[in-house]
C-alpha cells in the first residue's frame, strides 16, 4: 500500500477544513455533521475521520486557521508607521473572509455558558489570540510606538474586546466601512493616550 505523503495529507486536512466552514456557516455548529462536511466533498463519512476524530476537533482546526491568519497581520502590521491601525485594516478585510461564522460564534458562546469542555475550547482560543497580541505589544514598545508604562496585559484585552465587537456590530448589519472607523478611532485615541502619558512621565 503506498504512504500517504505530508503534503498530501495537509492538502486533504485544508480542503475539509474549508468545506467544513461553508457547511457550519450555513447549517450552525449543532446541525452540521461530519456526514455533511463528506458530502460537500464528494467523499465518504470514514474519509474525515481519518484526519479529524470529531466535530469539535474539526471546529478547533478552524479557529486555528483564523489564529495563523491573526500572527500573520501582525507580522506584516509591524513595519508600517501606524501599526495598529494597519492591523485592524488588515484584520477587517480578513474577517470579511469568516463572516458567515459569525452567527456560529455568537451560537458558540450561548452554547459555552452550558458545557465546560466547549467553554474551555473558547477560552484557550482566547488566551492564545491575547498572548499573540501582547507579543505584538511588546515589539511596539521597544520601537517607541506605545508607553513603556503601558499595562500590556490589559491592553491586549482590550484590543480583543473591540475587535470582537466589530464581529458583532458586522453581524447586526452595521457597514463594514463604519464599524473599521469607530474601531480605528478607538485605537487611535487608546494609543496616542498611552504615548502622550508616557512622554509626560518623562518630562
Amino acid at each position: 500500500m503506498p504512504k500517504v505523503v505530508p503534503h498530501y495529507k495537509e492538502q486533504a486536512r485544508k480542503r475539509i477544513v474549508e468545506a467544513a466552514l461553508r457547511v457550519f456557516a450555513e447549517k450552525g455548529y449543532h446541525e452540521a455533521t461530519m456526514e455533511d462536511v463528506a458530502d460537500r466533498l464528494g467523499v465518504s463519512e470514514g474519509t474525515i475521520y481519518l484526519y479529524f476524530r470529531s466535530k469539535r476537533e474539526l471546529f478547533k482546526a478552524i479557529s486555528d486557521l483564523g489564529e495563523r491568519d491573526v500572527a500573520g497581520l501582525l507580522s506584516s502590521a509591524i513595519e508600517s508607521d501606524d501599526p495598529m491601525r494597519s492591523f485592524f485594516e488588515l484584520a477587517a478585510d480578513v474577517y470579511e473572509q469568516y463572516e458567515p461564522l459569525s452567527g456560529l460564534f455568537v451560537e458558540l458562546l450561548a452554547e459555552a455558558s452550558r458545557d465546560a469542555s466547549l467553554r474551555k475550547m473558547i477560552r484557550d482560543d482566547f488566551d492564545k489570540d491575547r498572548e499573540t497580541m501582547q507579543k505584538f505589544l511588546v515589539a511596539l514598545r521597544k520601537r517607541g510606538k506605545i508607553g513603556v508604562e503601558t499595562d500590556i496585559g490589559s491592553i491586549s484585552m482590550v484590543i480583543l474586546f473591540i475587535f470582537y465587537g466589530y464581529a458583532i456590530t458586522r453581524l447586526l448589519g452595521v457597514a463594514k466601512s463604519e464599524a473599521k472607523r469607530a474601531c480605528g478611532e478607538a485605537m487611535r485615541v487608546m494609543f496616542h493616550g498611552t504615548l502622550i502619558a508616557s512622554q509626560k512621565s518623562t518630562l
